[in-house]
């Protein structure tokens, strides 16, 4: 089958690249990156990781965690439990080989044989976009997202609110008392020819909501990746930010 992927990643305000992202073939971890690549495979993989650790440790958790995803996904671990299997097995090497005050998020989308798993810790995220709109199809390990599981909040007023940042779950050390009392998030379903998938950081959600990244995008997500691309770079970008367009062709 075959896939068209975009891939950004920008710098922005920080002295290092924390983001780090699988774009199918290659792993990368740039300043800058604005790249659109054909790939034919009967098994994708894209990730997303945003790293989090003073002193250049979160650059180092991402990388490392997106190595290991990339090393360890195959076509014969295509499956909600063996996905989850592999990533506790990822905590635990992490937890041996890196930092102890650092972690990263991971936002993750497979294909084979038509079929589409994605599966995420933190709040990197996944999104499915048609031409009505994105659905969020991810799910933050974050301390706002638990107030609007409990309904103590509205989800529309998650983004405006000042605790939005912190994270409760990921992978690597810094999660490590509390990897027991999460889950990894799983979502399946049939891969749609007439969608495409966004995966990205948490710095474009942080700048742009849904409706102005669905607004750039259409009609032609792929094409129109560097428009988004040019948008956030004209806004005063908080974060690493990074993200990954999908279309099954």
């Amino acid at each position: 089958m075959k896939y068209t992927v975009f891939s950004a990643m920008l710098l922005g305000p920080r002295s290092k690249q924390e983001d780090c992202i699988i774009d199918g073939i290659d792993l990368f971890q740039s300043n800058q990156l604005n790249e659109k690549k054909i790939i034919d495979t009967d098994f994708l993989l894209l990730g997303v990781c945003d790293g989090m650790g003073g002193h250049d440790q979160g650059e180092t958790a991402s990388r490392f965690v997106c190595e290991q995803i990339k090393n360890k996904f195959n076509r014969t671990m295509f499956s909600a439990e063996k996905v989850k299997t592999l990533l506790t097995e990822i905590q635990n090497s992490a937890q041996k080989h890196l930092p102890e005050n650092c972690g990263t998020t991971v936002a993750g989308l497979m294909i084979m044989d038509g079929q589409t798993i994605v599966f995420n810790a933190g709040d990197s995220r996944v999104y499915k976009i048609s031409t009505s709109g994105m659905d969020y199809i991810s799910h933050d390990h974050s301390l706002v997202q638990g107030l609007v599981d409990k309904s103590f909040i509205q989800k529309d007023t998650a983004p405006y609110h000042p605790l939005k940042n912190i994270i409760d779950f990921g992978i690597g050390p810094l999660f490590n008392d509390v990897w027991e009392n999460f889950d990894i998030h799983i979502f399946e379903e049939s891969i749609s020819r007439d969608a495409w998938y966004l995966l990205c950081s948490d710095g474009v959600n942080d700048l742009m909501n849904e409706k102005e990244i669905h607004e750039l995008l259409m009609p032609s997500p792929i094409e129109n990746g560097t428009i988004l691309l040019q948008a956030l770079q004209k806004k005063e970008l908080k974060d690493n930010t990074s993200f990954i367009i999908l279309q099954a062709n």
